[in-house]
């Protein structure tokens, strides 16, 4: 039997939601350990659909805990990266912009004081 790695985000707690509910559906699945709190590992027979992994954990518990499936942990390191970009207003990303080109420009201030 060949495996798969799928990573899930969600909120807390619900590690040992998912793990009783996959315990419970009898999902061929293996827990894995991550050392992020927010984010579990999990190995799922390569035959096994995501769609029929989502079926097993149910959803209520995707729903209530908000859960994000990744393929590897780049794609969530990624996804991470690209949400806290959405964080800024566009006040602050036409600043950071600013300040950018003044580095790329070069540009030496005279010292006042």
């Amino acid at each position: 039997m060949e495996w798969m790695t799928i990573y899930i985000a969600g909120k807390p707690g619900f590690k040992e939601e998912v793990t009783r509910q996959l315990q419970a559906s009898r999902f061929p699945s293996m827990p894995g350990t991550a050392e992020n709190d927010l984010l579990c590992l999990f190995w799922i027979d390569e035959r096994s659909s995501l769609r029929d992994f989502k079926k097993a954990i149910g959803s209520k518990a995707v729903f209530k805990y908000r859960l994000q499936f990744y393929p590897s942990l780049e794609s969530y390191l990624t996804s991470q990266h690209d949400e806290k970009k959405l964080m800024l207003t566009d006040d602050e990303l036409q600043l950071i912009n600013r300040m950018a080109s003044w580095e790329t420009m070069n540009v030496t201030y005279k010292r006042s004081a």
